[in-house]
């Protein structure tokens, strides 16, 4: 009966106990306040986003490096509108998510100002 129940105990920990990790970004620079770095205007604060969806509470998509890809796709938007760009500055980055019973999607969201690094 005792190791029945310790067998219940430990499968059922197992169960309940279950978790993972993500790599959220990359940066090549991080900073939160200023630093001395030569850079030209940019233009018009631009937005991208890196979603993935959940399918009966199973994520479809890249799971790595999601707030990279919001800061990669603002820099792609920026070159779509005539901005070739080669960081961003004042940034915002944000998560939302949504979810209708077994479907859903949550998205990190990255704001800010294209530049370009002077060389």
């Amino acid at each position: 009966m005792v190791k029945s129940l310790l067998s219940i105990a430990l499968i059922s920990g197992a169960v309940f106990f279950v978790g993972c990790s993500n790599n959220l970004a990359r940066f090549s620079l991080a900073s939160t306040g200023s630093l001395p770095v030569k850079m030209e205007k940019g233009g018009d604060i631009v937005t991208g986003k890196d979603c993935r969806t959940y399918i009966l509470f199973w994520g479809i998509g890249n799971a790595n490096n999601r707030v990279s890809g919001a800061v990669a796709d603002a820099l792609n938007v920026a070159a779509k509108k005539g901005e070739p760009s080669d960081a961003l500055q004042n940034v915002d980055i944000s998560y939302s998510s949504w979810s209708a019973f077994f479907f859903g999607r949550d998205c990190f969201i990255a704001k800010g100002q294209p530049v370009t690094v002077k060389h």
